[in-house]
This record gives structure tokens, sequence and C-alpha cells, in this order.
């Protein structure tokens, strides 16, 4: 043996150190001891790897990438594809993961349970498709990715990140969720026996049979009794000379005990040796325990399964095939199956960050602001540290015209992480709430800069440069979005109102539709469809899409004012004033409202109706006294009183356009949101704060 081999055995107990650095989370010095490690052998993959691993956990991605960039165990390889992952070098990760993937061993999941993971342990087969999976989705090859993540899910339930990503690629129906999710009872197992409790008393531990051919040997990795215990605790105590032995010597100290005292301690003696016959009457009855369990390789091993252990993986399974539903749900937008599978949660989960937030922004989706606040507020009170979906909340406030709220939101998520794009996406709808576009294009910039995936950023940027008016940049901002995930909705929407501003209606019907065929569920897509088949003459279709957004959502206010005003065109004024009074009860202040209804009113002959409803308009907003003085003075003729842009582009208050990059109208993914404002501009009452939706629900024509 040479020198260099001696030095390196006696380098071996450093292993034990690293370890312990790194689960300690100590990894300067894990790695300055790996260093060393490595330095004796630079050819022992072993050493590599848990070099490797100290300079991955500590964020040099690069200094690991090359090191393991000739290495060839599985578990270095593995490593190797996760820093090409973090690195943008999807396929070089993917090839390098397809060499060890016929290799890798497939592990029972339910076995976590029962055992401790080592640092150092090969990943299993699960894991290494949930990586390919990953990889494929960078490499944009949502096919090919899908497919790795179903058989990841398939070989292991518990990997929930596979099952997300495969949501939110929209691939979620591949999977039966209540087969996947199912309870099922493993042939074998690692259990403790019947007396598992006197078992554990006793300090009898059982390794955990595996199956090698025709004959079952203990598991290496667990701690063992030795052969030859086993082997006598497998025979009854009385009956081996060891027992014998054992008994003897205990009698030996009985009885020295016994001479030791006097004869006024009888009663001590007699319990002394009652204790000693309790602890041999135990021991018998361990070992006829042990003579039924795993160690007769003819018995049935589902016997063995332990019945607390069994119900406490049943009830992990059943737990998150109740999420999987609900989550499934959320990005298949079916928001309100969604919210009713996170409300049947156990009240343990219910009242979390996650489930709170995500049935945010299941209301949000239904474009029920209020509601979405509400869980949003819950969220943060329950994690205050949580910033996912942060930015959704920030959407949802700019809706609610809270702007107090917003900028306290904004100031919080900036001081306690000011490096997420949550953070700048929430005081870039700050600045856009109070017209401030090139600042809110700023902050959305930083947020990109900070994550250039952040698919929300992108179509934000986007929102804002159409408010300045720079169109072709708002096309390439949409664009970026897709580019980072084709199922995000929002950025179709921006794309299909760029299309509006340009008067291509052909290409904005287009790109409605597909964003459309994505959440086919969204009343306003439905409403925004419905208005460029107006502008392309296409009044019963128009009417047709109104009238089913009122059905997908019947409280939202938008397509209820459109499906009246639809009416009013084909002149169902009875029809039209029946929705126009439901909407009144939604948005009680909305000056549109009235408006509309004084139209209605004089088309029916009713003066006085239409004098009574033009005047509540213009209390509701003085603004509008040119276009209300203009329908009094018609009152007594037959002229046709008019909506249009023209006839009211002096009355917005704010002097908005109606492309401002905070008007979101609703969220795509777990990561994004649009801006509601069309390109038309939006006429909207005084500000109030108890009316959810007067500034933005309604698009005039």
């Amino acid at each position: 043996m040479t020198a260099d081999n001696i030095n390196h055995l006696s380098f071996m107990p450093l292993e034990n150190m690293i370890c312990n650095s790194l689960e300690n989370y100590l990894y300067k010095n894990a790695t300055f001891l790996a260093e060393r490690l490595y330095a004796q052998d630079t050819t022992n993959e072993n050493s590599r790897f848990l070099l490797a691993t100290c300079y991955y956990r500590s964020g040099q991605r690069k200094a690991a990438y090359n090191l393991l960039n000739s290495a060839h165990s599985i578990k270095c390889k593995y490593l190797f594809a996760k820093c090409c992952l973090d690195l943008d070098k999807a396929e070089e990760g993917k090839e390098k993961l397809l060499t060890i993937i016929s290799n890798v061993e497939t592990r029972n999941p339910l076995d976590s349970f029962n055992s401790t993971t080592k640092l150092n342990q090969t990943p299993d087969l699960a894991s290494v498709l949930c990586l390919l999976g990953t990889l494929c989705k960078n490499a944009r090859r949502p096919d090919e990715a899908a497919q790795y993540y179903v058989q990841c899910i398939k070989t292991n339930p518990f990997m929930w990140e596979a099952f997300e990503n495969l949501c939110q690629k929209g691939k979620s129906t591949q999977l039966d969720i209540d087969e996947i999710f199912q309870p099922k009872t493993e042939k074998f197992t690692n259990n403790r026996s019947p007396c598992s409790d006197k078992l554990y008393n006793s300090q009898v531990f059982m390794s955990k049979p595996t199956h090698n051919g025709d004959k079952i040997t203990p598991d290496p990795t667990r701690r063992t009794r030795p052969s030859s215990m086993i082997r006598h605790a497998a025979q009854p105590l009385t009956s081996t000379p060891a027992s014998d032995n054992r008994e003897k010597k205990r009698s030996r100290i009985g009885n020295e005990d016994v001479s030791l005292m006097g004869l006024d301690d009888e009663n001590k003696c007699y319990r002394l040796g009652k204790d000693v016959r309790s602890l041999v009457n135990v021991e018998n009855e361990v070992t006829e325990a042990l003579q039924k369990t795993t160690l007769d390789p003819d018995n049935n091993y589902e016997k063995m399964e332990d019945t607390d252990w069994k119900s406490n993986r049943h009830e992990v399974l059943e737990l998150l095939q109740k999420i999987a539903k609900g989550y499934a749900y959320l990005n298949q937008y079916e928001c309100a199956k969604a919210i009713d599978a996170f409300t049947n949660l156990p009240k343990s989960q219910y009242y979390t960050g996650w489930v709170q937030s995500h049935i945010g922004k299941a209301y949000f989706e239904m474009v029920d602001y209020p509601m979405a606040e509400r869980f949003f507020q819950k969220a943060r009170q329950l994690e205050p540290y949580r910033l996912e979906d942060m930015e959704i909340f920030s959407t949802t406030l700019w809706h609610l015209r809270k702007d107090t709220v917003l900028s306290t939101l904004a100031h919080e998520l900036v001081e306690f992480e000011r490096l997420s794009p949550q953070a700048w996406c929430a005081v870039g709808n700050c600045f856009s709430r109070q017209q401030e576009h090139d600042l809110a294009l700023k902050c959305f910039q930083r947020a990109i800069q900070l994550d250039p995936k952040f698919t929300y950023a992108h179509t934000l940027s986007g929102h804002e440069s159409m408010a300045n008016g720079n169109f072709e940049k708002a096309q390439e901002h949409f664009r970026n979005a897709l580019n980072t995930n084709k199922r995000h909705y929002n950025a179709l929407y921006g794309l299909a109102n760029y299309y509006m501003t340009c008067d291509k209606k052909d290409q904005a019907e287009i790109h409605y539709k597909l964003a459309m065929e994505i959440n086919p569920n969204h009343a306003v897509l439905m409403c925004c469809l419905g208005k460029v088949y107006e502008k392309m003459g296409r009044n019963d279709d128009a009417h047709q899409l109104y009238v089913r957004a009122c059905l997908v959502t019947p409280q939202t206010p938008l397509a209820i004012f459109k499906k009246a005003k639809s009416l009013y065109k084909d002149r169902y004024y009875e029809s039209a004033l029946i929705e126009l009074k439901r909407l009144k009860e939604i948005v009680p202040e909305e000056p549109k409202i009235y408006f509309l209804m004084g139209k209605i009113y004089k088309a029916m002959g009713d003066k006085v109706k239409a004098l009574q409803n033009f005047t509540t308009t213009f209390n509701l907003d003085p603004k509008m006294m040119h276009v209300v003085k203009t329908a009094i003075e018609r009152l007594d003729n037959d002229n046709e009183i008019s909506m249009t842009t023209s006839a009211m582009s002096d009355t917005n208050l704010e002097g908005e356009s109606s492309s401002s990059a905070a008007a979101a109208a609703f969220v795509g993914d777990d990561e994004e949101h649009n801006q509601h404002h069309q390109q038309d501009q939006v006429v909207h009452g005084e500000e109030d704060q108890s009316s959810a939706y007067t500034y933005d629900a309604f698009v005039d024509e």
C-alpha cells in the first residue's frame, strides 16, 4: 500500500465531518474540509461528489459544474444535471441524465417513512425523472417534459414538484388523481412487529428484510443486532445457555443482596425477586413475538404492516389527493371546483398561506376582487414572510382602488426582500395607479432583471408600454412573456389589445380565441371577444358571448353591463332594464348604469324616468355634465343619444388612457396578471371604496 493510499485512508473520517457541517449549514467549513479530502485522491468519485455538493449548496454553481464535468458516478451526473438546470444548459443536463437513467434504482416511496436518507445516497428513479422533466421544460420541450413528469408521479406520488409543473403546463388531465394518490398496501414493508412497543422497550431492533433472489437479508443501511444475538433471541430464553447464564447471574445478585440485608428486610427481598421474574416473563413474550416475525422466510410480510405507520402514510396520501384536485382545478380555470376542493381540507391545512393564497387566486380569476383580497390578506396574516402570489395580491388592490393598502404592501415587500420580483411588481402597480407609467415600467424591468423568467413582469411591462403609446415595444414585451410561458393567456390578451389598437380586428379575434382556449371560463375575455364581434357587425355572436359570460360568473359587472347594452341595441328594453337593475345592486354608484337606463326609458317613451336617471348620472359624476346635458336636451326629439367614446372622452376624471398598465382585469398563471383597460377610454365615477368595480368594470365602445 502506497503512502498516498495510506494518507487517503487516514482522511476518510473527514466524510462524516463534512456531512455534519452540511447538515448544520456550515457550508464554508464543509467546503474547506471537502477540498482537503478531494486533494488526497482526485479520482475518488465520492470525494468529488462531496466537494461538488459543498460548492452547490454554497451557491457556487459554476464551480460544481466544472468539477463534475468529467465525473462518472450516478450521483455525480445527477448533481451535474442540477447545475446545468441552474446555468441554463438544459440540453447538456438532459443528455447527461439519459446516460444513467437505465441504471437508477426504483425505490418504494413509502420507505421514506421508515428510514433516514443519507447525504451521499444515490438518487432514485423518481428524482431523476422529475429533473429530466424540468430540463425538458426549460429546453422548451413541453410534451417530453409532461411525459417525464407523469412517469415521475406514477413512480412516487409524493413528488409534488412534478405534479405542480404538470398542472402549470395544462397536462394534468393525463393523470388520474384518484388513482395516483390512492393508498396502496405494499407487499414488503419495513415495519415493527405486532409487539412493537415491547420490542422498543426491551431495546430489541429489527433490521429491514430485503429480497435477494430467494434469500432474505437484513438491510445493511439500518442498525441491526449481531447475528448471534438474533439467533439467540429467536429461541426461548429459558432453553438457551445464554438465557440460563443471565438468570443465574441475576439470581446471584439477588442472593448477594439478600445476604447483605437483615431479616427484617425480607419484604424488600421478595419484591426484588418478583421484579426479576417479571423481567424474564417480558423477555419470554418478546421471544415468542420474534419467532413470528420476518426472520422466517415463509412468513407473509403483509401481516407485518404496522397499523400506526400505515395509517400515517395513508393520511398523507389522502391529504395530497385533496390538495392535488384543488390545484388541478385551479390550473384548468375551474375556479368554483378549486375553491370547493380547498375548502374541504382539514383546518390545519386550510389555514395556511399556500391554501389561502390559492383560494384568493381562484376568486381573482372569477373577478371577485373583494373575496380575493380577503383570502390574500389572510395568507399575509398567517405567513407574513410569504412572497409567492403577492404580485397578484397587488393587482387585486389595484382593482379595488385601495391605494393606501397597496402602498403599504409594496413597502413591506421591499423592506422584507427587495431582491424579489414580487416586491417590484407591487411597487410598479403603485406607480401605475398614480399614472406614473415611466416609473412603473422601470419597476417592472427591475423585476425582470432579478428573474428573467418571471412572466408576470414581462406582461406588466407590455401594458405600461401601451399606456405610454409605445405599441411596438408593448408587443415585444407580450411576446417575451409568451416565450417564458406559452400558457400565459394574459399576454395573448395584451397582444389582442395591441391589434385592436392597430385596427387589426382579425388578428385581435385570433388572439382572444387563443386566450380563451387556455381559459375558456373567463368572463372578461368573453366580453373582449364580444366587443370585437360587435365591431365586425356580428352582433348575435357578441350577444351569445355576453350571455355565456353572465352564466359563468353571474356577479361580474362588465358581463352584465355588456349583456344589457346588447339587449338595448336589439330593442329588448324590458330585459335590458332587468339586467341593469340587478347590476345596480352590485355597483350602486356607477354612473354609466343610470345613463344607459335613461336611454332605455327615453326609447320606451318614459321621459320622466329618463330625466331622473340622467340627473342621477350627473350627480354621481359631475364631469359628465356635457354628455348628460346633451341627452336631456334631446329628450323631446327622436335623435339617438350617443354613448360613444368621442362624446364622453372629456369626462374621464383622471384623464387615463384605457391601456393603463395597472388596470389588470384578470390573472392567468400562478405567476402572472394582466391589466384591464382596453384601448377605449373608461368613464368612471367618483372615488368610492364601497364599490369594488367603480373604476374598472365598464369599458365603453
